[in-house]
């Protein structure tokens, strides 16, 4: 039997169950039975008035299958030129979607609020050329069992524009193979009450101890004062 293909408009939606009812107002407004939405383990539900393509394995509306929605007037396309892949996963254009350029090999993916990535595993992601991360408003590194790494062939830099803070429960370690250099206006270093401090302007050097200093060494060449 002859498989008939008709074009109609959804009328009802089963969200749970993934399937759908068309009215045809081609033909005296009729309603086909349930029919199932097309899957391919993909789940988008089409919208209430949205313009369908059903194929009916008889010429009545029993044992349809839906073959998905169709661009039309009121449903064009958000951008479209060949060698151009895009897929929609919101309700509105570019609200949530992705798209391929074959013409440039450059995927984006965009979404509107937030991404969310969630991996019982491991997460790798590598880049044969630059990797950049930039975020308008904080940003957040954090490993909340084990250890972060950042690792450089050549250098590692860290920049603000106000203020940089080290923390650790226990101890922080600086190691080069060569100079180790910090400078500033001042540099002060303070421990349980004991102050030590170099002033760049004027080269001083002010040791502060609530109890006692003492100044160790095999030979102390010369102190002034």
């Amino acid at each position: 039997m002859a498989s008939v293909v008709r074009t109609g408009r959804v009328s009802a939606i089963d969200y749970k169950r993934g399937t759908y009812q068309v009215t045809y107002y081609d033909r005296g407004q009729s309603v086909t039975q349930t029919i199932n939405a097309v899957s391919n383990g993909e789940y988008r539900m089409p919208e209430i008035g949205q313009i369908v393509s059903v194929q009916h394995n008889s010429n009545g509306q029993a044992a349809g299958s839906s073959m998905g929605t169709v661009w039309n007037h009121s449903n064009r396309p958000a951008e479209g030129f060949r060698g151009l892949y895009r897929k929609e996963y919101g309700r509105k254009k570019g609200q949530a979607y992705c798209r391929y350029d074959d013409n440039t090999g450059v995927f984006a993916l965009y979404i509107d609020k937030r991404i969310t990535r969630i991996c019982n595993g491991e997460i790798y992601d590598e880049a044969k050329g630059a990797a950049s991360f930039v975020a308008k408003k904080q940003m957040q590194l954090k490993s909340a069992e084990s250890s972060v790494s950042i690792q450089a062939e050549t250098g590692a830099g860290i920049n603000a524009g106000k203020n940089i803070t080290l923390e650790a429960g226990q101890v922080i370690s600086l190691e080069a193979g060569g100079t180790i250099s910090l400078s500033g206006e001042e540099l002060k270093i303070a421990i349980s009450g004991a102050e030590i401090t170099i002033d760049k302007t004027t080269g001083g050097i002010t040791i502060k101890s609530p109890t006692k200093i003492e100044l160790r060494a095999p030979v102390i060449q010369e102190i002034r004062g």
